[in-house]
């Protein structure tokens, strides 16, 4: 079968492997717009009364049939998942959403490229910061094994009546939960080769860093679950913290949706060779939905901001300014 072939097959065929109260449930192709330009297949299986249904992306079955798995089980697969996902307790009601005190510590952030996404953005609550789309997201629920996060439309903070800056910054609050880790990233190559696992977060208070003295003077900042990490760099007071421990301004390496690179500039390395790299690592070992971006940003520590970092270093040329809370809207150029 070919891909559509096989994507009409598993939508006439995965209730007989759903359980009984699926019977009736109504299944539907949809095309998900997904970050990056994202254009995936995806199969809503709704019964009557589920307010959210999780959309099941059809991709990874399909290629498991390529590689010759038979239909029977990759269909199983995609029934099983949509078992997997159904969790009454936390997606039976989602009425509370509506009620902005009730899920304000619940707000994560997500960063994208903004010139990557804007399809993706047309009906996202979000801000601009440099080169960079913070998304809002709100956690519905989450265990070890998946997490529920659901983006904030425009509408939804229409009917909150809460200005963007308000969701801005108890969004950041909320993240704070999640403790900031910074290490480098040769002690964390050779943890995960010695597998011994250990590594030092420089933010401890306790450790000196000399990037004079480092091999590869390079830092890794990132939350202490590695999942969307890489937005801590819109913690301003940690940004500051950070940059007195590097003792420099620093370039801002968007290495993944899940971290960011941080690397001092002290001489050692320049911005062309910096973005030329970032570029050939997310060409070749970045999977498209975690790219966050080639635009490599540079820290400045007196500002307190970042900005593209090859603009900054151009004279008489447009730049994207700092319009963080026009929701919805382009950059604006001055």
């Amino acid at each position: 079968m070919n891909r559509n072939e096989f994507i009409n097959y598993a939508a006439e065929n995965v209730r007989l492997y759903l359980p009984q109260t699926f019977e009736s449930a109504q299944v539907s192709v949809v095309e998900s717009i997904k970050e990056n330009g994202r254009k995936i297949p995806a199969l809503l299986i709704r019964r009557q009364g589920d307010i959210l249904v999780p959309s099941i992306l059809l991709e990874g079955a399909y290629n498991d049939y390529r590689s010759g798995k038979s239909l029977e089980t990759c269909v199983k697969w995609i029934a099983d998942l949509r078992v997997k996902y159904d969790n009454p307790k936390c997606l039976s009601d989602l009425r509370y959403v509506k009620d902005y005190e009730a899920i304000k510590n619940k707000l994560k952030i997500k960063l994208c490229d903004l010139e990557l996404n804007r399809d993706w953005l047309k009906d996202k609550a979000y801000t601009l910061h440099g080169d960079f789309a913070a998304v809002y997201c709100v956690t519905i629920c989450e265990n070890e094994e998946q997490t529920f996060n659901m983006p904030i439309v425009k509408q939804l903070i229409e009917e909150w009546k809460i200005s963007l800056r308000q969701i801005h910054e108890d969004a950041l609050l909320s993240e704070r939960a999640e403790r900031a880790v910074l290490f480098e990233m040769d002690a964390y190559i050779s943890s995960i080769m010695t597998g011994d696992g250990s590594i030092r977060n420089l933010l401890d208070g306790k450790t000196e860093w000399h990037p004079e003295i480092a091999e590869a003077p390079i830092l890794c900042l990132t939350n202490n679950s590695m999942r969307n990490g890489a937005s801590m760099i819109l913690q301003k007071d940690l940004m500051k913290r950070v940059g007195e421990i590097i003792g420099s301004d620093f370039y801002i390496l968007p290495s993944s949706i899940h971290e960011t690179l941080l690397v001092p500039d002290i001489g050692i390395m320049d911005t062309s060779g910096l973005s030329q790299m970032v570029k050939e690592i997310n060409e070749n070992e970045v999977e498209l939905c975690d790219k966050l971006s080639d635009k490599v940003q540079y820290y400045d520590r007196a500002k307190g901001v970042f900005e593209n970092a090859e603009r900054r270093n151009q004279v008489r040329t447009p730049v994207t300014t700092n319009r963080e809370f026009d929701m919805g809207k382009a950059p604006v150029f001055a």
